[in-house]
C-alpha cells in the first residue's frame, strides 16, 4: 500500500517542518520526500544527535536519514539551481553520498534568476518602512513573471537547452530593466547601486551557463515521480502567509495550503493519506506583518540559531501560542488527521496561551478574496489577545480540544526528541 503524509505549517513558517519530516522519514521508513510548494527561500532545519545540522532549502528534509529518502520537487515549486548545488555540497560534507542523484525536479518548476532577485529586492527597498517581509530570493517575482508572460518564464525544462534558455533570459532581462524604472525612483540610491552591482554586467549567455552548470545535470528533470512506498509531502512557509489566505499584503506569492499537496497525492497514487498540521508551542514570525501575541520578553528568551537576523526580514519575533490564528489556519487548510507540536521544551514558568481575542474570531472568506484578507489584516493588527497561563500539557490539551489530536510531540531539536503518539491514515482509492 502506498502511503502519503501531508505536512502543513499552521503559522507564519518556522513551525519545525524540517525536524518533523526528518522524524517521519525515520519513523515510517519513508523513501520519498515531495516538496509541493515554495522555493529556495525555505529554511527547514535538521539537527542530528551528534551535532551535525543542515538547513534544507530545496532538498527534502529526509535526506539525512540512515537510508536517505529521495527528493521530488513538484511543479508548483520554484528552484534556484546554483543554490541547490551549494546545498548538495554541504550534504555531501555531512556524509550523504551523491545527493544530486537523489533529486528529481519537475520540468515545469519555475526558476528564480539573478534579474528576478534584483527586482524583488528593489521592490522591497522601495517600500521603506512598509516592507512586506520578503526573503529577497526572487521566488515571488518568478511566479509573478509566469502569471504575466506564461511560456516566456524560465522553467527547469529549459535548463537542458542552453541556447533557448539564453534567449528567454535576455527577454526577461529587458523586461526587468523596464519594470525597475518606476521602482528605482523610490529606492535609496546607494542601496540600489549595491543591488545592481551584484548583477553587474552579467549577460544572458553567462546566466544561462551558470544555471546549466554541468554538476546540475546529475539532477533528473522529469515529470515522472520516483518509485516509492511511503512519501512525506513537505510544505513550505505557513498557511498564514498564503498568497490568498494569509494577511494581505504581508504574504508570499505561493499557495502554501494543502492545495498542491492534494494534487501531488493524485500524482503519487497514494492509497492512504494522513494530513498533519504543524505548530510550535508558541508563535513566531520572521519578517514584517502582524503577530498579535508578540512578546519582547519571550523573543529575548528564545533565540533561534536556525533563524538568524537578516537584512530582509530582521529578527525572528516570538509570541504566545495563538489558538485564534491556529483555528483560522485549520479552517482554510481543511480537515486534519493530527497536530504536530514542536518546541514543547521551551514552555516554562510564566508561559501563556491565547484562546480568544476581544475582537472575536477570524472568519475565512468564501473564496480567495484579497479585499477580505486586507480586512482580516486590519482585524489582526487591532486584536487584543486574552491570555491565560499554560504548561506543556495545557498546550497539548488545548490543541487537541479545538483542532485535532496531537499525534507527534517534539521536545528538542533532534528526531530522538520526538514521539509518535498514534499517527493515523485515512484510506483513499488509488488513482487509475
Amino acid at each position: 500500500m502506498r502511503r502519503a503524509v501531508i505536512t502543513v505549517g499552521l503559522g507564519f513558517g518556522d513551525e519545525g517542518k524540517g525536524a518533523t519530516v526528518d522524524f517521519l522519514t525515520r519513523d515510517l521508513g519513508a523513501d520519498l520526500v515531495v516538496r509541493y510548494c515554495g522555493g529556495s527561500q525555505a529554511g527547514h532545519n535538521v539537527e542530528l544527535p551528534d551535532g551535525r545540522r543542515h538547513t534544507f532549502s530545496q532538498f527534502g528534509a529526509g535526506t539525512l536519514a540512515p537510508s536517505p529518502a529521495k527528493t521530488y520537487l513538484g511543479p508548483a515549486c520554484v528552484i534556484d539551481p546554483p543554490a541547490m548545488l551549494r546545498e548538495a555540497r554541504h550534504l555531501a560534507e555531512l556524509g550523504v553520498r551523491d545527493p544530486l542523484r537523489l533529486a528529481t525536479v519537475h520540468p515545469d518548476c519555475l526558476v528564480a534568476t539573478p534579474w528576478l532577485r534584483l527586482l524583488n529586492r528593489a521592490r522591497e527597498l522601495a517600500r521603506g518602512d512598509a516592507r512586506h517581509g520578503s526573503c529577497g530570493q526572487g521566488v515571488g517575482e518568478a511566479r509573478s513573471y509566469w502569471l504575466r508572460y506564461g511560456r516566456d518564464a524560465v522553467t527547469a525544462g529549459d535548463l537542458r537547452a542552453p541556447d533557448a534558455l539564453a534567449a528567454k533570459l535576455e527577454l526577461q532581462r529587458q523586461r526587468v530593466l523596464l519594470e525597475l524604472q518606476p521602482v528605482a525612483e523610490a529606492c535609496d540610491p546607494v542601496a540600489l547601486r549595491e543591488l545592481v552591482r551584484e548583477v553587474g554586467e552579467l549577460s544572458a549567455a553567462d546566466a544561462a551557463r551558470e544555471l546549466c552548470e554541468s554538476a546540475f545535470r546529475e539532477v533528473a528533470v522529469s515529470a515522472d515521480v520516483p518509485p516509492h512506498r511511503t512519501a512525506i509531502l513537505e510544505g513550505a512557509q505557513g498557511v498564514l502567509l498564503d498568497e490568498y489566505r494569509g494577511f494581505h499584503p504581508f504574504t508570499t506569492w505561493s499557495t502554501v495550503t494543502a492545495h498542491h499537496a492534494w494534487e501531488m497525492v493524485e500524482r503519487l497514487g497514494s492509497e492512504a493519506v494522513s494530513v498533519l498540521g504543524l505548530t510550535r508551542a508558541y508563535h513566531t514570525r520572521h519578517g514584517a506583518g502582524p503577530l498579535p501575541t508578540h512578546s519582547a520578553d519571550l523573543t529575548a528568551k528564545l533565540p533561534d540559531p536556525g533563524n538568524p537576523w537578516n537584512a530582509w526580514q530582521g529578527t525572528l519575533r516570538c509570541g504566545w501560542l495563538d489558538l485564534v490564528l491556529l483555528r483560522y489556519a485549520v479552517g482554510v487548510t481543511g480537515p486534519l488527521d493530527g497536530i504536530v507540536v514542536n518546541h514543547l521544551d521551551h514552555v516554562g514558568t510564566g508561559f501563556r496561551l491565547c484562546d480568544s481575542y476581544e475582537g472575536g474570531e477570524l472568519v475565512p472568506s468564501a473564496f480567495p478574496d484579497l479585499a477580505w484578507q486586507a480586512r482580516l489584516t486590519a482585524q489582526v493588527q487591532a486584536a487584543k489577545p486574552v491570555l491565560t497561563p499554560a504548561g506543556p500539557d495545557d498546550v497539548v490539551r488545548a490543541l487537541g480540544s479545538v483542532m485535532a489530536p496531537v499525534v507527534i510531540r517534539g521536545s528538542g531539536p533532534t528526531h530522538r526528541d520526538r514521539q509518535n503518539l498514534g499517527l493515523t491514515f485515512r484510506k483513499r482509492r488509488a488513482s487509475a
